[in-house]
């Protein structure tokens, strides 16, 4: 049932009556009693009408009141759940079990409101929260592992990383095996920023619950543990051995660690079970480009651009191929016919101006279709550095720093933007920031930067400097 997302303790039982309710009177504990059977029984109807028998032989007994709302909430029937709550409550503030209900029904609804919901899905969480609490005030509500679950999951979710851990380690303590209950405790590591702790949580169970190998590789790639990564992610793929996106991630891992091997002939096979995917010959042919094998990968990619004409990343992936081998004929050919079948697609039309600037050729054409890309998406840092390095290419200093400066300023570890702002800075005697612009570049994530080039520059303007 949703209101028991996490089946870890018999927090709905019906075996047995609440002690609490004995404080009722003899009769309509005897009711409550014979609820209970026939709703064992599966006669819902039954028990409902001895409840509210119960209730009208003790009108003032917020407990009986607390189980009519349990009834309704184990129904899905929250309307009802929530004002028998409320009219329990209104008897007696402490009742626990009135609390658990309007905690566990406002924690489903938080769930349940639509994505752009923030401000209600944020009300009913502290709702939630504030019910389940005045659980937790009675030792038993420490020990009800369904409830600390759903109470563990609401404080990540606002926040609350270091209740939730609290919270989610006895659950997971009680229930070392519970894969829901160590993911929602890894999750809350993660908000705390705590990913090694994130990490362990995990690795303690992978090998008995390959369930959890997928979240385990996506927290290893956070930390830059890419092999690691890709080891979880085949210890997935048994488990959902189907899983194109499983695969897509296993092969990402592998490009990022640098073993391209195995990651060309993982794209391989991936190719081969799901040639309507067109991310596989992809990530086949960069990888083939990058173990040093260009003409192999273009081999890869044009049979498959030549079918889909209008797949524009597999276009600009054979574009880039041709780019990089030195075809960049063929690389605005291609680029050209995507522009012409598609053209309000933003990325082919920075690519293809960004090629024409970056040769230097065409550029008044270059900076129009940049602006074209540009109009498409106004803020977008990619096609602000290209439009800056087309002013750059043709001299224009002052429109080249207008773009590239903000889009330096959002890219601070791209290096090749910021290579392009340091070339700028420098162009306008501006030694030091133009410094400062190349010291980041060789510190950013780009692999395809001229590093010796780059400290040519920064030894040369050192001395500009001096």
């Amino acid at each position: 049932m949703r209101v028991a997302p996490l089946v870890l303790c018999a927090a709905l039982t019906l075996a047995s009556a609440r002690p609490a309710v004995a404080q009722a009177t003899s009769d309509s504990y005897l009711d409550f009693l014979l609820a209970r059977h026939l709703e064992a029984l599966g006669d819902n109807k039954g028990a409902l009408a001895q409840l509210e028998k119960a209730v009208s032989e003790d009108p003032r007994s917020a407990e009986v009141r607390a189980e009519l709302a349990a009834f309704h909430l184990r129904r899905d029937e929250d309307d009802a759940a929530e004002k028998a709550a409320k009219e329990a409550l209104q008897l007696d503030d402490a009742s626990s079990e009135a609390h658990r209900v309007l905690g566990m029904l406002y924690a489903s609804r938080s769930e349940d409101v639509g994505r752009g919901q923030v401000a209600q899905a944020a009300d009913f969480i502290r709702q939630a929260i504030a019910h389940l609490e005045r659980v937790t005030d009675n030792p038993a509500g420490l020990t009800d592992l369904n409830l600390q679950y759903t109470l563990g999951r609401l404080y990540t979710r606002s926040g609350q990383s270091d209740k939730a851990i609290q919270a989610l380690t006895r659950v997971v303590n009680e229930n070392p095996l519970s894969v829901q209950g160590r993911i929602a405790l890894a999750q809350a590591y993660v908000v705390a920023r705590n990913m090694n702790s994130a990490i362990d949580t995990l690795e303690e169970i992978v090998d008995d619950e390959p369930r959890v190998a997928s979240t385990l590789g996506q927290f290893q790639e956070q930390v830059g543990r890419l092999k690691d990564a890709a080891d979880s992610y085949t210890r997935a793929l048994t488990v959902a051995p189907n899983s194109r996106e499983l695969k897509v991630r296993r092969i990402a891992a592998l490009v990022g660690a640098k073993d391209f091997q195995k990651a060309a002939d993982f794209a391989g096979q991936a190719q081969t079970q799901h040639p309507d995917d067109l991310r596989f010959p992809q990530l086949r042919a960069h990888a083939l480009y990058q173990l040093g094998d260009a003409p192999r990968a273009i081999t890869v990619l044009e049979p498959v651009a030549r079918a889909n004409p209008n797949d524009a990343a597999t276009q600009l992936s054979l574009a880039d191929l041709y780019s990089n081998a030195g075809r960049k004929n063929d690389a605005e050919r291609t680029v050209r016919q995507l522009v012409a079948l598609a053209p309000g697609n933003a990325d082919a039309l920075n690519y293809l101006g960004y090629l024409l600037a970056d040769g230097g050729q065409q550029l008044d054409e270059a900076i129009r279709l940049v602006r074209r890309a540009l109009d498409i998406e106004p803020n977008n840092p990619n096609y602000l550095d290209s439009l800056g390095w087309a002013y750059y290419r043709r001299g224009d200093y002052d429109e080249a720093e207008k773009y590239l400066a903000p889009a330096a300023q959002q890219m601070p570890r791209n290096a090749t933007v910021q290579e392009h702002m340091g070339d700028i800075l420098a162009k306008r005697g501006r030694w030091q920031d133009a410094i400062a612009a190349w010291t980041r570049a060789l510190e950013g994530d780009g692999d395809d930067i001229n590093r010796a080039a780059l400290e040519k520059k920064i030894d040369d303007a050192r001395g500009k400097v001096r």
